[in-house]
């Protein structure tokens, strides 16, 4: 049996559901932890948990909207506080940003005094506004009539305590739309990024969550958004400040939590920890998928829109959560540049479930993981032939969502010989991997580094050929990039001549790759090389049949691929 997972969160241990009522024990521990992250109070074992858990710190979307609704039901004294800490503050200054969306409410004095340039935040502000609204075309978020003197999108900046900022939800406007303003932290003094850079991703986050509930909020029950889904808007806002602001990174304070807990079921990550979940996907299948989610979530939760909106795009959750699984695999020390993460050399190290030693001549394991989680077994080889770590995914959502504690078995068997088990991972051990049935289970091996095998719908393709490119047929609206690959003892890094073909031998490419990596499939070693499928003229190629020629020293390669030019 795997650990038990911890909920390191104080809010996901509370409602579950945005309409129910918290019980009096509950009211008090949201007073405690909000009253003490504004700096009204202290509390030395709160002090403890959120010097722990920075993700407490992050966002306080779940947890004011959550006062905002219970406040009837806190005593007169709390209800007296805490009515004065959830209203719109009152600032004397205010600016329009340049793109006329955003009015910015700030002060040059006292406690709430800016502490940054808040004409470098309007500008933050539209460059949000501009990405995820103008380019990704996501519904921006409903007006709030007259409320802070216009019909512009109010944000204020004032000192808001220990948490970089909020975004409170006031009325429904429509089945799926609700009104909002932000509150961001006024200079974020002492926290993980500091100054105009955090008010950057904050703003990004914040205004994410503005156009979540803004136009696609739940519509049974009508909530501004789902608690048992917060993972979900956490982690789509926190993804946004990268996609909005590269260069800033505050994401990294909170990912290894993820590293260090993989088996954890996806809805009882904080979000903020695996927003490279959503980067993962962006660099898998573009935007779309995410903004596809978004469009599906009014009617579905979150797990099941992610699911969902996998399929559409011809592959499976368990598939794209397994190749995720090899992405995280490869950070830290084991960061190959130009693959996977572009920043993974700066991603924490995934931390491994369980590790266990092979010396006979089969083993059994028979184990146990949550849904919709990555379970990393670590088998140590008899010392000359190294480790073998082998990815189990289970994506089973439906299980998930109907019992979010309960586990699934599966058994992984190794063998020293080629012979006994279903896959070979080189020329001396084979695996086999059995589970009750194969809808929603994924695999994935790795001998020393080197990936021997995966999900063969995206990785490497089941065909005995000594060359062939996938993903094929090639779609530009879907990937960013066509893998060529070709049986050789060839190393890494060194360069290929490649050529490509139309059907009428036309020549529409030629250059010089560099052998991405090499990897073992049943007992071959083959090599991978990356076009991004441009012409000479960096532009993309029609639709149509191509032959790509591969010369690596005296052998040459031959093969077709298809191109769709959405």
């Amino acid at each position: 049996m795997i650990k038990k997972f911890v909920l390191l969160f104080i809010l996901f241990s509370f409602s579950q559901s945005f309409s129910q009522s918290f019980n009096k024990a509950q009211l008090d521990s949201l007073y405690n932890l909000f009253t003490f992250i504004r700096g009204i109070n202290t509390s030395d074992k709160l002090l403890k948990m959120v010097d722990e858990n920075p993700a407490i710190k992050k966002c306080g979307m779940a947890l004011v909207n959550d006062l905002k609704r219970n406040l009837q039901y806190f005593s007169s004294d709390q209800q007296n506080v805490l009515s004065k800490l959830l209203s719109r503050p009152e600032l004397p200054k205010s600016l329009i940003s340049p793109g006329g969306f955003f009015k910015i409410h700030y002060t040059t004095e006292g406690n709430d005094a800016i502490g940054y340039d808040v004409n470098l935040l309007a500008q933050a502000l539209d460059s949000a506004y501009n990405f995820e609204v103008n380019y990704l075309g996501f519904l921006p978020p409903p007006s709030d009539g007259s409320e802070g003197g216009d019909g512009k999108y109010d944000v204020y900046v004032s000192n808001i305590g220990g948490i970089y900022g909020v975004t409170y939800f006031e009325s429904m406007v429509a089945s799926s739309n609700w009104q909002s303003y932000m509150d961001i932290h006024c200079n974020f003094n002492g926290f993980y990024t500091e100054g105009i850079d955090a008010a950057r991703v904050t703003v990004a986050h914040e205004f994410h969550h503005a156009i979540q509930s803004g136009s696609y909020a739940p519509v049974s029950p009508a909530e501004p958004f789902r608690n048992s889904d917060l993972f979900f808007y956490e982690l789509t806002s926190t993804a946004f400040e990268e996609f909005v602001f590269d260069t800033v990174n505050d994401y990294y304070a909170y990912m290894p939590d993820y590293f260090n807990h993989p088996e954890n079921p996806l809805s009882v990550q904080n979000g903020y920890n695996i927003a490279i979940w959503n980067l993962y996907l962006q660099k898998r299948f573009g935007f779309e998928v995410i903004k596809r989610q978004w469009q599906l979530i009014p009617q579905n939760q979150a797990l099941k829109a992610i699911a969902l909106s996998i399929n559409e795009v011809g592959s499976t959750f368990e598939t794209e959560l397994n190749k995720f699984g090899i992405w995280t695999y490869f950070t830290k020390t084991r960061a190959i540049e130009g693959s996977y993460f572009e920043e993974a050399a700066n991603y924490p190290a995934i931390k491994i479930t369980s590790t266990v030693d092979f010396n006979s001549s089969s083993q059994t394991y028979n184990m146990s993981m949550y849904p919709t989680a990555n379970y990393f077994l670590k088998i140590n080889l008899p010392s000359s032939d190294g480790i073998f770590n082998t990815i189990i995914t289970n994506a089973d959502w439906q299980k998930a969502l109907n019992s979010g504690n309960e586990i699934v078995e599966f058994s992984y068997s190794i063998f020293s010989d080629t012979v006994s088990g279903e896959k070979n991972i080189d020329n001396k051990y084979s695996v086999s991997f059995s589970r009750d049935n194969q809808q929603f289970w994924g695999n994935a091996g790795i001998l020393n580094d080197i990936v021997v095998y995966g999900d063969s719908s995206i990785y490497i393709p089941e065909i005995e050929d000594e060359t062939f490119a996938f993903p094929s047929p090639f779609r530009y609206s879907v990937s960013e990039s066509i893998s060529l690959v070709f049986l050789s003892d060839e190393q890494s890094g060194k360069a290929i001549d490649l050529n490509i073909f139309s059907a009428g031998l036309q020549l529409a490419y030629t250059g010089k790759p560099i052998i991405k990596k090499s990897f073992i499939k049943e007992s071959k070693r083959y090599c991978e090389i990356i076009w991004n499928g441009l012409d000479e003229d960096n532009k993309h190629l029609g639709s149509g049949i191509y032959i790509y020629v591969i010369k690596s020293g005296d052998e040459v390669y031959k093969g077709k691929l298809v191109i769709f030019n959405d």
